[in-house]
C-alpha cells in the first residue's frame, strides 16, 4: 500500500505540474476557436484577403499569389525583420498537388520609433506573396484551390496575436491560352529585397497615421476574402494566380513570366544588386600564409587543427568533464582505462564524419554550407542548451545514467560508463564547431571546395586530431598516474565543473537571442526549466533499486511534462522557427545597423557598397563574424578593439565592416568560399592602391599582425 500511496503522490505531482502549464495555454486556444470566423470581434483587427497576379493557371508558367493584410486604423503589424519588438508575420501555403512555393516576397516596410523601440512594419494595408511554379501539365478547365494560414501579431497600444485561414479558387486555363494579368498594381510593391538598414529618414511613430507609407493596394479583380481571427477561414471564388513560400527570406530573382523585382540599392548581405555580385567573378592577387593547393597539405593542416581545437574555448568545458573522468580511472586496470578512452575516440571521430556526411549532403541539394552551420539553426542551439544542462545537472548529482548494468550502488556512481564516455566524444566535437583553430580554416575551405572522398577526409583527420591527446592517454596510461589520486577534493571539483557547463548555457542562449529575439530567449528558458524539472522528477522518484514498473512510469510522466513544455514554449511559437534556419526566424537585434565602437564605425555587408568602395580606392578591412564564433569575440576584443589597432584604422582611413554570420546568409556563405574559407572567422583586406589585391588573415590574430598586414594593404585614396 506504502507503494502505490508513493506511486500516487508522484502522478499527482506531475498531472499538477502539467496543468500549470497547460490551462493557460488551453484557454487561449479555446478563446481563439470562438472567435473564429467572427469578423465583429473586436479583437480582430486584421482583414485577410487572398490575391493572384493572373485569371488562371497554366501548367508551366509561374505565377504569384499573395495575401493582403488590412489593418484596422492606427494598428500594424510587422515585417519580416521586426525590429528590437513584435514579431514578422508568416504564411503557411496549401497549393493543391504538384505546385511549389518560392520564397515571401515582401513591400518595403515603414521604420517605427517609440520611445527609442525601433521596429519595421505596415499600418494600413499591405501585401505578403510569393511566386507559385506549378507542375508543366494541368488539366484544362478544373478549379484548383489554393490556401494560406496566417499568423501574425498586430499592435496599438497593445498587442494581439492572431491567425486565419483565407484561401482562392482559380481555373485551369490552356496551355496555349493567352495570359490574363491582374492585381498588377498590388503585386508590383511587393518587390523589397533589401534589409532594414537601407530604411532611412525619420521615423513615424506607430498609430500615428493609416498607411505609414507602407500599403499595398489590391487590384480591380477579386481574391479570396479573409478576416482575421484565430482560425477563421474564408474562400474566394473568382480567379486569379498565385505565388507561395514558407520561407522568410526575399526571392533572388522571379521567374520567367512573373513580375520583376528590383533589387533596393542599399540592401544588406543577403542582397543580388548587379555591381555586388561582380566580386564573385573577379581573379584576386590573394595574400595568404598558410592557403593549401593540394590534399596532402590540407590533410596535414587538417590534423593539426583538430588537435588544436582541445584548447579553444569552445571544447574546453566537455574537455574538463574528461580530464575529471582521466582522473577517476586513474586507479583503474589499463584495460579498462584503454577501452574507456577507445570510446571516447569514437565518439569524436563518428560524430566529425556524420557531420561530414550532413555537409555532404547539403552541398549535394544544391546549398553552400560551412563550419559551425548548425548553429544558425535555433533549433539545434536549443537542443545544445538542453543537452548541456543535463550534463551540468549530472555534474551537480541531480541524477545520473549508467549503462553498465548488473553493477552494485556505489561502483556506478563513481565509475563512468561506455555509451555515457561515447557521448561526451560526441558533445566534444559539436561545441567545437563554432571555433576555427589555426590551421583549420585552409584546410576546411579547400574541403568545402571539392568532391565529397575528400570532405569525408579532412573531416576525418580533424577528428583524429582532436582525439590524439586520449590516443596518446589510452596507449601510454601510465601518464595517468601522474594526475593526482581521486579523493573527497574530487567530488567538489566535478560539482565546480557544473558551473562552467551553466556558463556554457548561458552563451547558447546569448547566441539564440541574437537568432530569434529575447522574448523567444524567455520562452526557451521556461522550457529548460520544465527539462530540469523532469530530471529532478526522475531523480527523486526512481533509483537504480526501483522496479521497472515504477521506472517506466515516472519516466513517462516526465516525459509527458517535458513534451507539454516543449510544445507550449517552442513548438507553436511563430518566433522561433525550430526546425528552420535562422534567417527565417524572429530577427531580434540590430546586426543590420552600423555599429560604432570606440570612434569606428563598422557597417553592415552590402556587396553593392563594398564594390563602391573599391572602385573609390577605398582600404577595407572586412570582419566575417558571428555570435556564436568565440574566437571570433576573443579576437575583437583582444585585438579589433585595442588601441594600436584603433588608431591605425583611424590613421589609414579604413572602412570597416562586419559580416554577421550569426544567422544563414548565402551571400556571406559564398565570400567565404570565394576566399578560400567555410567558416568563421576570416578577416579580408582589400588595398586601396591595388585593385586586385586581397590580404586574407589568419584565424587568431594579433594586434601586431593585424598593423603588419594593414601596413602593407596602404591608406584609402
Amino acid at each position: 500500500m506504502k507503494k502505490v500511496a508513493n506511486r500516487s503522490r508522484c502522478l499527482a505531482w506531475a498531472l499538477l505540474f502539467v496543468c500549470f502549464f497547460s490551462l493557460p495555454g488551453a484557454q487561449a486556444q479555446a478563446g481563439s476557436s470562438a472567435s473564429a470566423g467572427a469578423s465583429s470581434d473586436p479583437q480582430v483587427h486584421v482583414k485577410l484577403k487572398m490575391l493572384s497576379n493572373v485569371k488562371a493557371v497554366q501548367g508551366g508558367h509561374p505565377f504569384k499569389l499573395g495575401v493582403e493584410l488590412t489593418m484596422d486604423p492606427k494598428w500594424h503589424t510587422y515585417y519580416k525583420e521586426s525590429g528590437d519588438a513584435g514579431m514578422p508575420t508568416s504564411i503557411d501555403w496549401h497549393l493543391p498537388p504538384g505546385f511549389k512555393a518560392g520564397e515571401l516576397l515582401w513591400v518595403k516596410p515603414t521604420k517605427f520609433n517609440d520611445s527609442g523601440i525601433v521596429t519595421y512594419g505596415y499600418q494600413g494595408k499591405t501585401l505578403i506573396a510569393a511566386v507559385i511554379t506549378p507542375p508543366a501539365q494541368l488539366e484544362s478547365g478544373k478549379q484548383l484551390t489554393f490556401s494560406a494560414g496566417v499568423k501574425w501579431l498586430s499592435c496599438q497600444e497593445l498587442c494581439i496575436p492572431g491567425s486565419a485561414t483565407t484561401s482562392l479558387n482559380l481555373p485551369v486555363a490552356a496551355a496555349s491560352a493567352p495570359s490574363q494579368p491582374d492585381n498588377q498594381d498590388a503585386f508590383a510593391q511587393a518587390n523589397f529585397t533589401g534589409h532594414v538598414s537601407s530604411i532611412t529618414g525619420p521615423a513615424a511613430k506607430s498609430g500615428d497615421g493609416d498607411n505609414g507609407g507602407s500599403s499595398a493596394s489590391s487590384g480591380s479583380s477579386a481574391g479570396g476574402d479573409g478576416t482575421a481571427s484565430t482560425g477563421g477561414s474564408s474562400t474566394g471564388t473568382t480567379a486569379s494566380a498565385a505565388s507561395s513560400t514558407s520561407g522568410g527570406t526575399s526571392s533572388t530573382g522571379p521567374p520567367a513570366g512573373s513580375a520583376s523585382s528590383s533589387a533596393s540599392s542599399s540592401g544588406s548581405a543577403g542582397e543580388t544588386a548587379a555591381n555586388g555580385e561582380a566580386i564573385f567573378n573577379e581573379k584576386f592577387d590573394l595574400s595568404t600564409s598558410e592557403e593549401p593547393k593540394q590534399l596532402l597539405p590540407s590533410l596535414l593542416l587538417a590534423l593539426v587543427g583538430g588537435l588544436i581545437l582541445n584548447l579553444m574555448p569552445c571544447v574546453l568545458p566537455v574537455i574538463a568533464i574528461k580530464v575529471l573522468s582521466f582522473m577517476q580511472q586513474a586507479q583503474e586496470d589499463r584495460d579498462r582505462v584503454r577501452k574507456l578512452g577507445i570510446t571516447f575516440i569514437a565518439g569524436i571521430v563518428s560524430s566529425f564524419m556524420a557531420l561530414a556526411v550532413v555537409v555532404v549532403a547539403i552541398q549535394a541539394a544544391g546549398t553552400k554550407a560551412g563550419w559551425g552551420f548548425q548553429f544558425q539553426y535555433p533549433g539545434f542551439v536549443i537542443v545544445m542548451c538542453a543537452v548541456v544542462l543535463l550534463f551540468a545537472l549530472s555534474l551537480f548529482g541531480l541524477f545520473y545514467v549508467s549503462f553498465s548494468g548488473g553493477k552494485t550502488l556505489d561502483s556506478l556512481s563513481t565509475r563512468e560508463g561506455y555509451t555515457g564516455t561515447f557521448f561526451k566524444g560526441v558533445l566534444a566535437t559539436v561545441l567545437s564547431t563554432p571555433c576555427t583553430a589555426p590551421c583549420l580554416g585552409p584546410a576546411l575551405g579547400y574541403a568545402f571546395s571539392q568532391t565529397w572522398v575528400t570532405v569525408l577526409l579532412i573531416f576525418f583527420m580533424i577528428g583524429v586530431g582532436m582525439s590524439l591527446p586520449y590516443v596518446v592517454l589510452c596507449f601510454k596510461p601510465n601518464l595517468i598516474k601522474f594526475i593526482p589520486k581521486p579523493g573527497v577534493w574530487m567530488e567538489k571539483f566535478k560539482e565546480s565543473l557544473g558551473f562552467i557547463l551553466l556558463a556554457t548555457v548561458v552563451w547558447l542562449l546569448y547566441v539564440l537571442g541574437a537568432q530569434v529575439g529575447l522574448l523567444n530567449v524567455i520562452w526557451t528558458m521556461a522550457f529548460l526549466v520544465c527539462l530540469s524539472f523532469s530530471a529532478w522528477f526522475i531523480a527523486r522518484f526512481s533509483d537504480l533499486t526501483s522496479s521497472t514498473d515504477r521506472k517506466v512510469k515516472v519516466w513517462s510522466v516526465a516525459a509527458v511534462i517535458t513534451g507539454v513544455a516543449f510544445y507550449y514554449f517552442i513548438a507553436i511559437q511563430p518566433g522561433i522557427g525550430f526546425l528552420a534556419p535562422a534567417s527565417a526566424a524572429v530577427k531580434g537585434g540590430d546586426e543590420t545597423m552600423a555599429e560604432t565602437v570606440d570612434g569606428i564605425t563598422w557597417q553592415p555587408l552590402n556587396l553593392a557598397k563594398l564594390q563602391q568602395y573599391r572602385k573609390e580606392g577605398k582600404t577595407i578591412f572586412v570582419d566575417f563574424t558571428a555570435q556564436w564564433c568565440l574566437t571570433c569575440k576573443a579576437n575583437e576584443k583582444a585585438v579589433l578593439m585595442s588601441k594600436p589597432v584603433v588608431d591605425k584604422l583611424k590613421a589609414l582611413h579604413v572602412v570597416t565592416i562586419k559580416a554577421d554570420w550569426t544567422r544563414q546568409d548565402a551571400t556571406i556563405t559564398r565570400l567565404l568560399n570565394k576566399f578560400g574559407r567555410s567558416g568563421v572567422p576570416m578577416y579580408l583586406i582589400f588595398s586601396g592602391d591595388k585593385p586586385n589585391y586581397a590580404d586574407v588573415l589568419p584565424e587568431v590574430i594579433t594586434p601586431e599582425l593585424v598593423l603588419q598586414h594593414l601596413d602593407q594593404a596602404g591608406s584609402s585614396k
